[in-house]
C-alpha cells in the first residue's frame, strides 16, 4: 500500500487523534489543583491543631440588636482523613474533634466529627461542615457554606456557624494545620495497664475481672501556663485481653481521643480526660480528676473512670511509655500555631 494513500492516512489521522485525547486527558488531571492532593493521600489520618488565631464567638449578630456577645479563644485537635474526588472536590473526613473554648463564662468542651472539601472546576473553594456539642448543649450542624479559598491547603482557615452568622448565633473560626510529626509524642501502654468493670457501693453485682490492656496513643502539645502543661490525647487504639470466664475470646477494642495535663504550684498534679468508644458501646466520658502524680512524665501512670451508671464503674489504669522519650524535650510549642 502506497503511504499516500488516503486509506493509511486516514489511519494515521485516527491514531493521532487517539494520542491528543490521551495526552490532553494527562495534562488535565496535572494541571487540576487537587492532583497532588490526591495522589499524595494517605490512608492514615493527619492530626490537626487549632492555630492561636482560631476564635469562638456566641451571641447576637446583625441585623439583630441584642446585648449578647461572649467571645474567646480556642484549642485543641482533630484528625483528617481522605475519603475520595467527587469530580470536582477532593472529600476528606473530620473525626475526633477535641477542642476546648476559654470563654469569660469559663472552659467548654467541643467534640464531633465533619467533613471538609477543597477544589473547584474554575477557582479553588471550600466548604467545612461540623456537627459539633458544645458543652452540654445538643449537638448542632455547623457549615461555612461553598467559599473560595483552600489554596493554601493542607492549611484549613474558614468560618463556620449554625446560622450563618445571622442574629443569634455560634460562631467558630476555624485555623488549623497538621501538626510536625517531631511534635507528636507516640506512647505505648505498658504490662501492668488494665481494664475492670463492675458494681460498687452497695450495688448486688459481681466485680469483673482485672484484664490485660494493650496498643497506643499519642500526645500533641498545645499549652503551657505557669502551672500546668497541657495536651491533646489522640489516636487512641487499645485492645482489652480476653476474660477467661466469659464465652468470647475476642480481644475488645477502645478507640478515642482526650487531654492530658501536668503540672502544679505546690506538689505534681496530674489529669486525664477521654471520651472513648468501648467495643460497640456508645462514646462515654473518662476522667482521672486531678490527682497526685506525673512527677516521673513522660512516662504516664494514671487511671481514668467511667461512673455515669449510680452501680456499674469501669475503670482503665494507664502505665504508658513513649517510644521515643528524648521528643518530650523539645520545646511544646512552636511557630505552626501562630
Amino acid at each position: 500500500m502506497r503511504p499516500d494513500s488516503p486509506r493509511l492516512s486516514h489511519r494515521f489521522s485516527s491514531w493521532m487523534l487517539l494520542v491528543q485525547a490521551l495526552v490532553l486527558a494527562a495534562l488535565a488531571a496535572q494541571c487540576s489543583p487537587l492532583s497532588a492532593q490526591t495522589s499524595a493521600a494517605s490512608p492514615a489520618p493527619t492530626i490537626y491543631r487549632l492555630n492561636k488565631t482560631s476564635t469562638y464567638r456566641h451571641g447576637c449578630f446583625a441585623p439583630c440588636m441584642c446585648p449578647v456577645m461572649e467571645s474567646g479563644s480556642e484549642r485543641g485537635t482533630f484528625t483528617l482523613s481522605f475519603v475520595g474526588y467527587d469530580g470536582l472536590f477532593s472529600v476528606y473526613r473530620i473525626r475526633d474533634v477535641s477542642w476546648i473554648v476559654t470563654a469569660p463564662s469559663g472552659e467548654i468542651q467541643v467534640t464531633g466529627s465533619g467533613t471538609y472539601r477543597v477544589g473547584g472546576e474554575f477557582a479553588i473553594q471550600q466548604r467545612l461542615e461540623m456537627d459539633l456539642q458544645v458543652g452540654t448543649n445538643p449537638v448542632d450542624h455547623y457549615d461555612s457554606g461553598l467559599i473560595a479559598g483552600g489554596g493554601d491547603f493542607p492549611r484549613i482557615n474558614l468560618t463556620i456557624s449554625i446560622h450563618g452568622q445571622y442574629c443569634f448565633d455560634t460562631v467558630f473560626g476555624v485555623d488549623a494545620s497538621p501538626v510536625p510529626e517531631p511534635e507528636v509524642v507516640r506512647y505505648r501502654l505498658q504490662p501492668g495497664s488494665t481494664f475492670q468493670r463492675g458494681c460498687y457501693n452497695m450495688c448486688d453485682c459481681a466485680i469483673g475481672a482485672l484484664l490485660p490492656m494493650r496498643g497506643g496513643f499519642a500526645l500533641v502539645p498545645l499549652k503551657v501556663d505557669p502551672l500546668f502543661t497541657e495536651y491533646s490525647v489522640v489516636s487512641v487504639d487499645w485492645r482489652v485481653g480476653a476474660d477467661p470466664t466469659a464465652a468470647s475470646s475476642a480481644e475488645l477494642p477502645i478507640t478515642g481521643f482526650g487531654d492530658y495535663k501536668v503540672g502544679g504550684e505546690f506538689a505534681v498534679q496530674q489529669q486525664m480526660t477521654a471520651t472513648l468508644t468501648v467495643g460497640t458501646e456508645s462514646p462515654a466520658l473518662y476522667d482521672s480528676g486531678l490527682v497526685s502524680g506525673g512527677g516521673n512524665f513522660p512516662t504516664i501512670d494514671i487511671a481514668i473512670i467511667n461512673g455515669a451508671n449510680s452501680c456499674v464503674q469501669t475503670t482503665l489504669t494507664l502505665h504508658a511509655k513513649p517510644w521515643k522519650p528524648h521528643s518530650m524535650s523539645a520545646s511544646p510549642m512552636t511557630e505552626s500555631q501562630n
